[in-house]
């Protein structure tokens, strides 16, 4: 279960890379992805069996109605294994005895919006708690949950914390293609995409919110690098133009709102230097991250995002302020082989293959 698998967010990636590793290891294992969109349709493309359930009106997006169409689904149709990352309809569903339930945790609702509701003035707030009691409800795995799969301690405590579940519960980080993303020769594919061999590159990849993703953040120690060295340039991958016109109008600043997902590793290998300066994320490391890391490009993390296979000045930057003084500090470090051979070799010790020998144990051992 998960998103429509047009949208190439992070969960989605993660789910396909989930796919394929499962398809390269058994060819008789039949992956069926079900998610809601416009019509009830079912449909076979690179080997998965597509399973859209229709909801696309005021009834049939409310929360306790999809759980309903899923309990209806899942009575007439029966999986071996279901990975979900919504669990509210698993408490009324009932499993049969011979089936697994694996809820996966990619962070969790509740604190993400806790986090979010902090922009908001204090009147806001308070209409807007609401929001965390429903957060609360739409993770909340059941009895029938076999494991609970985190994607870093931090979720683990979190998912703990807020359901009091300590036991069958694992954390497995998000492993990386090595074989896609890697090192190359930065000249070479700056040339060959057009961009200047002069010029340092920034990067930040996001789909997601420009406050909660950091692309505030992103922009303004930019401005700062800039400042320092006019060779500077920032590529913004992914927001929603009309969102985020107010802070990417700057001189510096390529925007590209969409990159076909072959053509992100050589986008990686062009960048000297990615941000992620999220206000919440759950992955440690994100799934870009892991990309940007496996490329050879310095990172830089704010405290905030929580990477916590990142240690400050070691295999990446860590920062807490993005002004000035923090701009030196990656201008100082753009060379940093150390640094970034660090990256690489914490990488590799989570590759997709490791990732996903882990992760099939979970679901089928």
């Amino acid at each position: 279960m998960e998103g429509s698998p047009n949208f190439l967010g992070g969960g989605n990636l993660f789910h396909k890379n989930l796919i394929n590793y499962i398809h390269s290891k058994y060819k008789n294992i039949i992956v069926s992805w079900v998610y809601f969109g416009k019509e009830n349709k079912k449909y076979l493309k690179d080997g998965v069996e597509y399973i859209e359930l229709k909801s696309r009106n005021l009834v049939t997006n409310l929360l306790l109605w999809k759980s309903l169409i899923l309990m209806k689904f899942f009575k007439k149709n029966y999986f071996d294994v279901i990975n979900t990352p919504w669990g509210i309809w698993t408490n009324f569903y009932k499993k049969r005895k011979e089936q697994k339930i694996i809820h996966a945790f990619h962070g969790t609702a509740y604190y993400f919006n806790k986090n979010h509701l902090r922009r908001f003035n204090l009147i806001t707030k308070i209409l807007m708690l609401p929001l965390l009691f429903v957060s609360w409800i739409l993770d909340m795995p059941s009895q029938n949950t076999d494991k609970i799969i985190c994607v870093s301690e931090k979720v683990k405590k979190q998912v703990v914390k807020l359901y009091g579940k300590k036991k069958n519960i694992v954390v497995i980080r998000t492993g990386v293609n090595l074989k896609n993303f890697k090192v190359r020769d930065k000249a070479k594919i700056k040339e060959k995409f057009g961009f200047d061999k002069k010029n340092i590159y920034g990067l930040y990849v996001g789909r997601g919110g420009y406050w909660t993703k950091g692309l505030d953040k992103v922009i303004k120690i930019s401005e700062e690098i800039y400042k320092l060295n006019k060779n500077y340039r920032l590529i913004l991958i992914g927001p929603d133009l009309h969102k985020v016109n107010h802070l990417v109008e700057k001189e510096f600043v390529i925007f590209l709102e969409d990159v076909p997902r072959e053509k992100m590793p050589y986008y990686y290998n062009i960048t000297d230097i990615f941000f992620c300066l999220s206000r919440y994320e759950g992955g440690a490391p994100t799934l870009v991250v892991s990309e940007a890391m496996a490329s050879g490009c310095l990172l830089v993390c704010s405290k905030s995002a929580e990477q916590e296979i990142i240690e400050n000045e070691k295999n990446g930057l860590i920062v807490e302020n993005f002004g000035r003084e923090e701009a030196k500090k990656i201008l100082e470090n753009l060379n940093n082989k150390k640094i970034i051979s660090n990256s690489i070799k914490t990488i590799k010790e989570i590759s997709l293959e490791k990732w996903g020998e882990k992760y099939l144990k979970e679901l089928f051992g």
